[in-house]
């Protein structure tokens, strides 16, 4: 799916989780237990910097946009609506991936398909769902301080 430039960098990290969620699903229920340990150690050893910093890009550029700017009452569009919906309903799932990684981290391994799974239909969401209501209703300058968070994050400036 094409994207417009200030969310291509999200985008893109999108491919790798949607990989990574693909794999863990895999391992988990092919039942390979040399398999599921690797996976779980790159996971462990991969979050904080890939997935944490991903996450909080979407949370302080796009969670709390969406959450200042758009309330909702009895008036509102349905798809902003939806947005703020699903700005919310996302944020919480991070939460849920963060205590899948936890959970790993203490040497949990029977949450690797629930985290796969998570962060497939995760990903989804946003690609399909969120990141085309934010090209529809936020401002040229909205969007640009999105990837500018994101560029900043990933220290590509």
């Amino acid at each position: 799916m094409q994207r417009i430039k200030q969310l291509q960098l999200l985008s893109k990290e999108h491919h790798l989780s949607l990989v990574l969620a693909q794999k863990a699903i895999n391992a988990a229920q092919q039942g390979d237990s040399r398999a599921i340990e690797e996976l779980c150690q790159q996971i462990v050893t991969t979050y904080p910097d890939d997935w944490m910093i991903h996450f909080k890009i979407e949370e302080e550029s796009i969670f709390k946009t969406i959450s200042e700017h758009y309330q909702i009452t009895e008036t509102s569009e349905p798809d902003i609506k939806q947005m703020v919906s699903l700005g919310q309903q996302l944020e919480q799932e991070h939460r849920q991936m963060d205590a899948y990684y936890e959970q790993m981290k203490t040497g949990n391994k029977e949450v690797l398909e629930a985290f796969g799974k998570l962060l497939k239909q995760h990903t989804r969401t946003e690609e399909r769902q969120l990141f085309p209501l934010l090209e529809q209703y936020c401002s040229s300058d909205t969007l640009d301080k999105i990837y500018q968070t994101s560029v900043r994050y990933r220290g590509l400036i």
